[in-house]
Formats: C-alpha cells, sequence, structure tokens
C-alpha cells in the first residue's frame, strides 16, 4: 500500500503550497486537514487555497460544509476515510494537509464515540458564553472536565462548549468518553512532517498576508458573515479576522484598529500551533529549512513515484 503523507504546521508557513509540489511528483491528491477551511464561507480569510492555487490537482473536503454547521472532528474523520481509501485503491497518494493537529490525531490515534448533544444541553453550555462570558465558561468546564480543559489551550469557546455540553448530555466527562479510542489509521502507514520555520520570519508573513487578505476581499467575506448573524458559538466564529472586525462594523473602532488586532491574534495562535507540534508531533519529522524538506521526500518509498 502507498503510504498516506500528512503535511502539517502552524498557519502561514507554506504547508498547501509543499503538499501540492509533493502530489505534483508523487501523483497525489490534496486532502483538507484544517478545521476552518471546511467552511464555504471563508475562502479568502481561513488561506484557502483557490482554483488557481490547486494546479489542477484534485482537492478533497475544501469548501464543503456550510457557516452555520457544527463540524466536529468526528465528522471529519467520518468524511476523510473513504477519500483516503478510494485514492489509495486509485493507486494515488492522499496527502493530507492543515493546521489542525487534533486531526491529525484523531486519524492515528483514534477518537472516542461520544453521543450526539441535545440542542438543549447545547444551548444551556452556549448560554454560559452569551452571559457570562469565557472565563466563567472555562471555570465550568474545569469543574465538570478538569482532565479535558486541561487540553484546551487558550480561550476556545467550540471546545470548551463541546466538554460543558457532552457532561451536560450524558452526566459523563468527555475526557472518559475519549479514554476509548482506536486508531483509524496505524501511523506505520504514514510519511508525516510538520513545518516549523523561524519563528519571527514566520510572524512577518502573517503580518503580510493579513494585509494582502484585507485588499483582497477579506473585509467583504468578513461583512458578509457578519450580516448572516451566525451564534457566536460556532465553530467557523473562531476564524481570525470576525471577531476583530465585528467591533469595526458595529462602528466601535477604526478598520486599522482591527487589522492590528487580527494580526496580533494571528500571532498567538501560530505560537499556540507551535507548542501543539512541539509537543504532540515529537515523532514526526520537524522541517525548518528545505534540506529538511528535501529529506523528507527522499524518504517517501520509491514505490510511490
Amino acid at each position: 500500500m502507498k503510504p498516506i503523507i500528512f503535511i502539517a504546521g502552524p498557519t502561514a508557513s507554506g504547508k498547501s503550497a509543499w503538499a501540492l509540489e509533493i502530489a505534483k511528483t508523487v501523483g497525489g491528491e490534496v486532502i483538507n486537514a484544517d478545521a476552518l477551511q471546511v467552511y464555504s464561507d471563508l475562502q479568502i480569510l481561513s488561506a484557502r487555497p483557490g482554483k488557481d492555487e490547486m494546479g489542477n490537482i484534485p482537492h478533497h473536503l475544501f469548501g464543503h460544509v456550510a457557516g452555520n454547521v457544527r463540524y466536529s472532528t468526528g465528522q471529519w474523520l467520518r468524511e476523510v476515510q473513504p477519500i483516503i481509501l478510494d485514492c489509495l485503491a486509485r493507486n494515488v497518494v492522499p496527502i493530507l494537509t492543515g493546521g489542525t493537529g487534533l486531526y491529525f490525531k484523531a486519524l492515528t490515534e483514534g477518537i472516542a464515540i461520544v453521543p450526539p448533544v441535545s440542542p438543549i444541553a447545547m444551548s444551556k453550555a452556549q448560554a454560559i458564553l452569551d452571559n457570562k462570558g469565557i472565563k466563567i465558561l472555562r471555570d465550568e468546564a474545569e469543574g465538570v472536565d478538569p482532565i479535558a480543559a486541561a487540553r484546551v489551550l487558550g480561550n476556545d469557546p467550540q471546545r470548551l462548549l463541546r466538554i460543558v455540553s457532552v457532561f451536560y448530555e450524558t452526566g459523563k466527562a468527555l475526557s472518559e468518553w475519549q479514554a476509548n479510542t482506536r486508531p483509524v489509521i496505524p501511523k506505520k502507514f504514514c510519511c508525516r512532517a510538520v513545518l516549523l520555520p523561524e519563528r519571527q520570519g514566520l510572524y512577518s508573513r502573517i503580518n503580510s498576508r493579513f494585509e494582502a487578505m484585507v485588499e483582497n476581499g477579506g473585509l467583504a467575506e468578513a461583512k458578509a458573515i457578519f450580516d448572516k448573524g451566525y451564534e457566536s458559538g460556532l465553530p467557523m466564529m473562531k476564524a481570525i479576522g470576525l471577531q476583530q472586525f465585528f467591533p469595526y462594523f458595529r462602528a466601535e473602532v477604526e478598520l486599522a484598529e482591527s487589522v492590528e488586532l487580527a494580526k496580533r491574534d494571528t500571532r498567538r495562535f501560530a505560537k499556540r500551533q507551535f507548542t501543539w507540534f512541539r509537543g504532540q508531533a515529537q515523532d514526526w519529522d520537524h522541517i525548518t529549512n528545505n534540506a529538511q524538506k528535501s529529506q523528507f521526500e527522499a524518504k517517501i518509498p520509491v514505490k510511490m513515484f
């Protein structure tokens, strides 16, 4: 069987471009492993590859989910498995790329089968966020499931809502459900690389890229989402550029301030991704320069070509 290739890394690290290069070389197809690039509403602000950036290579699971859907890691796993198997059946190399480390981890280490959460339990958790704020929501998550809450880096409303709502629905901590897992794709079938470029250079690219996003329609994209009035706790609303621009649309701040906040928050997000990948992807190839890229490519079994 041809191996499955993982190309991960923080935002703006160049993983999409590298995945495309590898796909062209080995006869592969690109599969999205980024939690925000699944949304049809988020083309620009999620840096989702456009048609002209796909190089005539098939791309899967990009922009196929409506913004008001609470898309989850479990849903991604259910969708990605048949695509991987179909690629392998057609003698095509599956190349998964994205910045959502949890997707890769779930694929190789498994994910718990958690009962569906009812709208009542979800609304109860959402009410804490809406009425009392993110700090109280985190306090509640830490109270009902300190193990799962400790895994949440920073203020991530979607994951905190998940922890709280699962407990409200089942009376059992999410971490207890997660204790029973099995891998979907064993690691031995995967070639895994994570891009970890020099930090200051990455931050500079983040700043430049966000300015380009604003110039190329990112502000209009955020305004279109703002006008739809989506709930603040939806997964898509985590996208940087939305919450930072919404105060501007309400005439509460100047545009320049919103842009600088978005750049800052993107840099902070990249820092958290660095921390996650360094801690959770220790057995991956860590790529910091072009020479290491070449070394990784050389490790891909010759039978793939």
